[in-house]
C-alpha cells in the first residue's frame, strides 16, 4: 500500500511540475524576445527543410517536435549557446522548450484569427459555393487545424498577447532574414 501511495505521489509531483513549467510569465516573454533577437544572425545560417510532408499529421504544434527543431537549429553553435546562457537560461534545451511553448501560443493565436476571418468570409458566400467548399477534403483539415489551435491552453495565449507587436516584428524579421 505504501509503495502505491509513493508511486501516486511521484506521478502527481511530476505532473504538477510539468504544469508549472508550462506557465509563461511576462519576464519569460521579455527574456525570450531579447534572446531570440540576439539569436537571429545565428538562425540565418541554418538551412531549413522546406519539406511540408510532416505538416500532414498536424504535428506542427507539438511541443517536443518544436523543441527538437529549436535544438537542431542551435546545435553545436557555441555563440548561440553563450547568448542563451547570458540571457539567464540554464541550457539550450531550456531555451528550446520555452521557445516551443511561446511559439506554439503565438501560432495558435494568429492561426485562430485567420480561421475566424475565413469562417466569416465563408458565411458571406452563396450557399452553393459554401456547400461545395465544405465538401472538399481541405475542409476536414481546416477543422482539425482549428481543433489543434483551440487545444493550446488559453493561459499561454493570454500570456503572449501583451507582446504580440514584438512577436510579430520578431517573427517577420526572421522570415525576412531567411528569404
Amino acid at each position: 500500500m505504501l509503495k502505491r501511495i509513493a508511486i501516486i505521489a511521484s506521478v502527481f509531483f511530476l505532473l504538477a511540475g510539468q504544469a508549472l513549467a508550462m506557465n509563461i510569465t511576462s519576464s519569460d516573454m521579455e527574456r525570450f524576445i531579447s534572446t531570440f533577437e540576439q539569436l537571429i544572425p545565428h538562425i540565418d545560417d541554418h538551412e531549413f527543410d522546406d519539406d511540408d510532408d510532416d505538416d500532414d499529421d498536424l504535428n506542427f504544434l507539438d511541443i517536443d517536435t518544436m523543441k527538437s527543431e529549436f535544438m537542431e537549429i542551435l546545435a553545436d553553435n557555441r555563440e548561440a549557446e553563450n547568448i542563451i546562457r547570458r540571457n539567464g537560461y540554464a541550457s539550450v534545451s531550456t531555451f528550446a522548450e520555452q521557445s516551443a511553448y511561446i511559439t506554439r501560443a503565438y501560432i495558435a493565436h494568429i492561426g485562430m484569427i485567420s480561421i475566424d476571418e475565413f469562417q466569416t468570409a465563408l458565411q458571406d458566400m452563396p450557399a452553393e459555393e459554401r456547400k461545395a467548399l465544405m465538401a472538399m477534403p481541405f475542409f476536414q483539415t481546416f477543422h482539425d487545424t482549428r481543433a489543434r489551435f483551440a487545444a493550446v491552453p488559453a493561459a499561454q495565449i493570454r500570456a503572449i498577447l501583451p507582446y504580440l507587436d514584438q512577436l510579430n516584428a520578431l517573427f517577420e524579421m526572421e522570415e525576412d532574414d531567411l528569404d
